[in-house]
C-alpha cells in the first residue's frame, strides 16, 4: 500500500542504549501480534497527484498455522470491479499470494503488487526487522503525540543522513510511527498509525496513514470491526483454501 498524512512530533533527546536493548525493543514491536489471529474491515483510499483517488472496501482475516506459517485471506466488498474478488496470501521463508476472480472462478498465483494488498505487510515486519539487524542503530528517548515513545534510528555508515526511524510506544511497545529520509536528509515516506483502540487489552489502530512524498501517492486506511478472537475452523479453512490446489 502506498500511504501518508500530516504529523506532530517532539523529540526530547536523553538517552541512548546498548544494542541490545534495541533489539530488544524491535523485537517486542515487530511482533506484538504474532502468532494472533486478526480480522477486520478497511476502507482504502489510494490517492495521487497523477490520477484520480481509488476507493476500496474489503474485509481482510488472518491466521498463523504456528510461528513460522502465517496465512491471510481478503475478499473486496467495492468497487463493481473488484468486487468479491478474492486474495490469499501465504508467508513463510517465502511468500505465496493467490487470486479468485468472480469472472472465472479460477485461482491463480500473482505477484504481490496488487492495489491494498500492502495492508498485509503492516501486520508482519519480518523482512523489515532483517534489514534494520544489518545496519547501525541508535535509540532515544521522545515523546511522540502526548505519549513517551522509542525513537529507534537505522542507517549504514557510509550514509548517516539515509535512516528509518521508528517510534514506538514505551507501554506496550506497538508501532506509532516510520519515517524515511533520503541521502540528502530529507523526508522521503512517512508511515502513520492513529485513532487506537484497546481490544482484549491490545492497543490496535484504526486509522493508518501512509505517505511516499517523491511518488506524490498517499493511502488512508480505516479499519473497522476489528476482532482479536480466535477464527472459527470454517473461517480457517477459507483462509487456507486457496492453497489446497
Amino acid at each position: 500500500m502506498k500511504l501518508t498524512s500530516n504529523y506532530i512530533f517532539l523529540i526530547l533527546f536523553s538517552l541512548i542504549l546498548c544494542d541490545s536493548d534495541i533489539d530488544n525493543i524491535l523485537n517486542k514491536s515487530f511482533n506484538r501480534l504474532k502468532s494472533q489471529d486478526i480480522s477486520f474491515d478497511c476502507s482504502l483510499k489510494i490517492q495521487s497527484i497523477s490520477e484520480e483517488p481509488v476507493n476500496l472496501k474489503f474485509n481482510f482475516s488472518s491466521y498463523w498455522l504456528d510461528s513460522l506459517n502465517f496465512y491471510s485471506y481478503l475478499i473486496f466488498l467495492s468497487p463493481i470491479d473488484y468486487k468479491s474478488t478474492e486474495i490469499w496470501s501465504h508467508h513463510s521463508d517465502d511468500v505465496t499470494v493467490r487470486r479468485r476472480m468472480p469472472l472465472n472462478n479460477e485461482i491463480i498465483t500473482i505477484d504481490d503488487e496488487l492495489e491494498g494488498l500492502d495492508i498485509i505487510s503492516f501486520l508482519k515486519f519480518d523482512d523489515m526487522y532483517t534489514e534494520i539487524k544489518k545496519n547501525e542503530v541508535s535509540l532515544k528517548n521522545s515523546t511522540y503525540n502526548k505519549e513517551n515513545v522509542y525513537v529507534i534510528t537505522s542507517y549504514k555508515k557510509k550514509n548517516k543522513r539515509k535512516v528509518v526511524k521508528f517510534f514506538i510506544n514505551k507501554k506496550d511497545y506497538s508501532l506509532m510511527k516510520v519515517e524515511w529520509t533520503n541521502k540528502r536528509g530529507i523526508l522521503n515516506k512517512v508511515l502513520e498509525f492513529n485513532d487506537w483502540q484497546k481490544i482484549d487489552e491490545i492497543r490496535l489502530s484504526k486509522s493508518i496513514i501512509y505517505e511516499d512524498i517523491k511518488k506524490g501517492t498517499k493511502t488512508s486506511c480505516k479499519l473497522s470491526n476489528l476482532s482479536l478472537k480466535k477464527l472459527s475452523n470454517e473461517k480457517i479453512n477459507l483462509i487456507k483454501s486457496g492453497f489446497e490446489n
